[in-house]
């Protein structure tokens, strides 16, 4: 089975719905605006204009909020109330599904374009952890360490949407005192005017829905989360641990071929482990067969401390300790150094071995090859694989399970990936993207540089003085302008890179300077403390020597402040005790 079968899968897999006559022009609408921003986010020739992305969005929510109004009066629900139809589980159609593509291109397209913090941006999050939800829900396997970063980026979220509520009912407020008081303006305008104010709550009712949506099912993921007594917490950590090697190992492997004959024989058997998986395994066995010696004659596992047993946690720790071997029996027949799977799973599996490596290539490359728009296309293909599942399994020929866990676990771990790449994008547009990846370097490297004990030299800074500058010389007013004269998103950003690396430059030189001071003057108190350590030293072993070189400095300051003794006195004085000097030297 190939990937032409997968597709066929996946087509299948998709049925046709129908859609309400009244609804079918907004339809093709919707078809053509997708097309429109495929075409766009393809096209690398050119970057995306931000004024452009807000004109698209703004004719999308038109043409969302007059669905929305077919909708109500179709379903005798006011136009004005407080709730949108888009998206209702039971209303729901192709138009929604291809509106959903539409609002995660225009999502990709706000964050490509620097507008991170925007409430459009957030939808694309919002999708990504709405599947990671669904996916733990599913999996019954996860702690409160794994829901702790979705509920903080939950709650950014929720702010985001509060705050451009609020911009939003501020403008309305503003635009409909400007309407009472300009009593002259054009019809035109006027329309213009409601027509964005409707946009606005539209948007509003949109993007709360949304958050609603994926707060639910936290609530109800959270729920989920049993209390594990702390005296069972390392027995909990470990089963962990043994878990997350074991899917590692599954899920890493790639297909290795040794010739062509072999990779023809291996066409359509992908090789699922390395070749030490079998040592790793038994390992890895031995460690649960001892996670299993703590439990007591009724099978509760007891803590390796006090040797109780406790309530709390025990479904959890089984649960832990049944996937872990499941993941066991996969792993553990192998054939031809590799397991086997069922015919219609090993497409699947190797479709997500492939976009999982792609997406972590990513994750290193992302500042330099990534294009926040380019994600629509793994979200795409991740979503028709996971459309495939019947009551949360992968349909086989055989009926086995084996294998559905490392699939499950390949489509949580590429979400992940993508919601990471969403969360690490930075607030610049794509046209700046490439003075922030260099403003960045230099920060680094200039840190970097501080920390292993600064600089010998200003001299040491001259690479670095000389590449700010250029980049410095780039700005208009203080502004960063693209090719075609606009000023995109990310000035902010820049600009304090910019003064940040100015400022540790002028730290580093401080610090240059002062550690220049200090050894100038501890070689100078070295020279004195010398001097004084020899006059010391002669002073105890021969006391006339002491009193010739206190006679010699004496007789040179004399000469040079007042000028008493004459040349020919000093010199013989000197000679007199040289000789004296030496003959006690002699006879010592």
């Amino acid at each position: 089975m190939n990937h032409s079968t997968l597709s066929q899968d996946i087509t299948s897999s998709q049925h046709p719905q129908h859609v309400p006559q009244e609804e079918e022009g907004v339809l093709n609408y919707f078809l053509e605006i997708r097309t429109l921003l495929s075409q766009l986010k393809q096209n690398r020739t050119k970057y995306l204009d931000s004024k452009k992305v807000q004109a698209t969005y703004e004719q999308v929510l038109t043409r969302v909020r007059e669905l929305d109004d077919v909708r109500k009066s179709n379903h005798e629900t006011p136009s004005s109330s407080a709730t949108t139809l888009i998206h209702n589980a039971e209303l729901h159609n192709r138009v929604d599904s291809v509106l959903d593509d539409v609002f995660q291109l225009l999502s990709l397209c706000f964050l490509t374009v620097g507008l991170k913090n925007s409430a459009p941006a957030a939808y694309s999050s919002l999708s990504t952890v709405q599947r990671l939800l669904e996916h733990l829900n599913e999996s019954n396997v996860f702690t409160m360490h794994d829901l702790r970063p979705i509920k903080e980026r939950l709650i950014e979220i929720k702010k985001i949407v509060e705050k451009s509520c609020e911009k939003n009912k501020e403008a309305a407020k503003e635009e409909e005192e400007y309407l009472k008081n300009a009593p002259d303006l054009d019809e035109a305008d006027r329309n213009l005017s409601e027509e964005t104010r409707r946009n606005k709550i539209e948007e509003d009712l949109l993007l709360r829905a949304k958050l609603q949506h994926c707060l639910d099912e936290y609530y109800s993921t959270e729920a989920k989360v049993e209390t594990v007594d702390p005296s069972l917490s390392n027995i909990m950590d470990k089963l962990f641990q043994i878990r997350r090697e074991l899917l590692s190992l599954a899920a890493s492997a790639k297909k290795t071929t040794s010739s062509a004959s072999a990779e023809k024989e291996l066409e359509n058997k992908h090789v699922l482990a390395p070749e030490s998986v079998n040592t790793r395994v038994e390992l890895l066995q031995k460690e649960l067969n001892e996670i299993e010696s703590y439990r007591d004659e009724t099978g509760k596992f007891k803590s390796p401390e006090s040797e109780q047993s406790a309530e709390k946690g025990q479904n959890v720790l089984n649960g832990l300790l049944s996937d872990c071997y499941d993941l066991l029996g996969d792993l553990s027949h192998q054939k031809n150094g590799g397991i086997e799977l069922d015919p219609r799973l090993q497409p699947i599996y190797a479709k997500l071995i492939d976009i999982k490596t792609t997406l972590e290539n990513l994750l290193i490359t992302r500042r330099w090859t990534l294009r926040e728009t380019d994600l629509f296309t793994y979200q795409k293909e991740l979503g028709e694989i996971d459309s495939l599942r019947v009551n949360s399994k992968f349909p086989t020929d055989s009926g086995d399970n084996k294998g559905q866990t490392i699939l499950l676990y390949l489509l949580r771990r590429c979400y992940a990936i993508i919601y990471k790449l969403l969360e690490s994008s930075e607030p610049v547009s794509e046209s700046l993207q490439p003075l922030h990846n260099q403003l960045s370097t230099v920060r680094r490297c200039l840190l970097s540089l501080q920390r292993m004990g600064g600089i010998n030299n200003s001299r040491e800074l001259y690479p670095y003085q000389m590449k700010l500058a250029s980049l410095d010389g780039l700005r208009v007013d203080g502004k960063f302008y693209d090719l075609d004269g606009n000023i995109p998103e990310g000035q902010a950003t820049l600009n304090a890179l910019l003064a940040e690396c100015f400022d540790i430059i002028h730290e580093m030189k401080i610090e240059a300077e002062e550690k220049t001071e200090s050894e100038t003057q501890s070689e100078a108190e070295g020279d004195g403390d010398d001097l004084r350590q020899t006059y010391s030293e002669a002073e105890r072993e021969n006391p006339r020597l002491a009193r010739f070189l206190d006679n010699s400095y004496s007789t040179v300051e004399d000469d040079e402040d007042d000028d008493r003794s004459s040349p020919s006195s000093s010199s013989d004085q000197s000679v007199l005790d040289d000789s004296e000097v030496g003959s006690s030297i002699v006879r010592n």
